[in-house]
């Protein structure tokens, strides 16, 4: 049975928006991420835990803090620190959060800062009460989501290893099992160069660029009951800058690809290519996979993990969970995919990610901390 007075005393609304609103002040552009992992690693000190700096690229580690109990499984929670960079047209300071009701607005709290503060008090709780699980907690706040995942890949790199991952993305309607991956191709095309007045006696890259993107919807795409596999041409660039009456000997263009479970990088390179040689083009068709690359995830909905968490889950909220699928990518893909955990991404509810006045629904951060403590202490066993 578990204690709902301890639930409530770990979970204390004020706290975890002061906790939050504290981060929300560090500015923590991707490349900017150290003053605010050290800020959570005072925290996580001055709260009787051990935190550790794992270092990536520069000023920007990650922070880790293990909570060893004995024999048993190990959980490990996990969130980032980095945040977009500020849109324009915010109706208060982005760096000063901004309490109006339940919501809390500020530049990270939803995307992801309620989470990570989710998800240092989840694991001080657990720190205070080993009588009641047995195993091992590992939190890990990390560096670069928003833009390469650094720090996740540090993380998996080093070899984490965990029974089971909960990453606290703001995802609390729809708790997830799964997303889309990324491809990033990189098509590069060599013509040949002429007069501009002679272009017959050349091989224009840009017109032959230009025929293979026409023909980008011939392409199939991956199709899964969940996910939505698609394309976008992000950037296609030709000719010289300085003007100059040259048919271009070289075009270049970049295509953002989402796959769904059943798609590879290479599998993509595969369609890409035949794409190319169907065109019977005269010039020549060169594809790579540029950084980042996220592999799709999926979590059954049948595993064990997925169970205790829809218990946890309705003894918090009084319902079963309507678990979702996300659209775009995260670190859960690495955890899932790369290091082969058991991952859910659930987190606080937010609105308005990646845009102005974004805020994050305050009754959801302690309640996400309630229902990752019931998961915790059904799996720590």
């Amino acid at each position: 049975m578990v204690d709902e007075q301890w639930l409530r005393a770990a979970s204390d609304t004020e706290e975890a928006v002061t906790l939050t609103s504290q981060l929300v002040a560090i500015r923590s552009y991707p490349g900017e991420e150290g003053a605010v992992q050290r800020a959570v690693a005072e925290w996580l000190r001055e709260n009787g835990l051990e935190p550790e700096l794992m270092p990536t690229e520069g000023d920007r580690p990650n922070v880790v803090a293990r909570v060893e109990n004995g024999e048993g499984p190990t959980l490990l929670l996990n969130g980032h620190v980095d945040t977009v960079l500020a849109a324009a047209g915010w109706s208060s300071d982005p760096w000063q959060a901004r309490r109006e009701g339940d919501r809390l607005y500020g530049l990270g709290a939803g995307d992801m800062k309620a989470g990570v503060a989710a998800a240092m008090l989840i694991t001080r709780a657990l720190a205070q009460r080993r009588d009641l699980w047995r195993g091992t907690v590992i939190f890990t706040s990390v560096v670069d989501e928003e833009a390469y995942s650094i720090g996740a890949r540090a993380l998996i790199d080093a070899g984490i290893r965990a029974d089971a991952c909960i990453v606290t993305e703001p995802s609390w309607d729809h708790p997830t099992l799964g997303g889309v991956g990324k491809v990033l191709v990189r098509g590069d095309v060599i013509g040949r160069a002429s007069h501009g007045s002679l272009p017959e006696e050349g091989i224009n890259a840009a017109v032959e660029a230009a025929r293979l993107i026409a023909r980008l919807d011939e392409m199939p795409l991956g199709q899964h009951p969940k996910m939505k596999s698609s394309q976008s041409v992000l950037s296609l660039h030709s000719g010289s800058e300085q003007y100059v009456i040259t048919v271009p000997e070289r075009a270049r263009f970049t295509i953002n690809r989402h796959i769904v479970p059943g798609e590879t990088n290479e599998s993509v390179l595969a369609e890409m290519r035949a794409l190319a040689d169907s065109l019977n083009s005269p010039a020549t068709f060169e594809f790579a996979i540029d950084p980042p690359y996220y592999p799709p995830w999926e979590q059954p909905v049948d595993h064990p993990l997925v169970e205790r968490f829809s218990r946890a889950y309705a003894a918090e909220l009084g319902k079963e969970p309507e678990f979702g699928y996300f659209p775009g990518v995260s670190d859960a893909n690495y955890f899932s995919a790369d290091a082969g955990i058991p991952t859910i991404q659930f987190g606080p509810r937010a609105v308005g990610l990646h845009q102005r006045d974004e805020w994050v629904d305050i009754p959801t951060i302690g309640g996400t901390i309630r229902v990752i403590l019931r998961l915790a202490l059904d799996l720590l066993q």
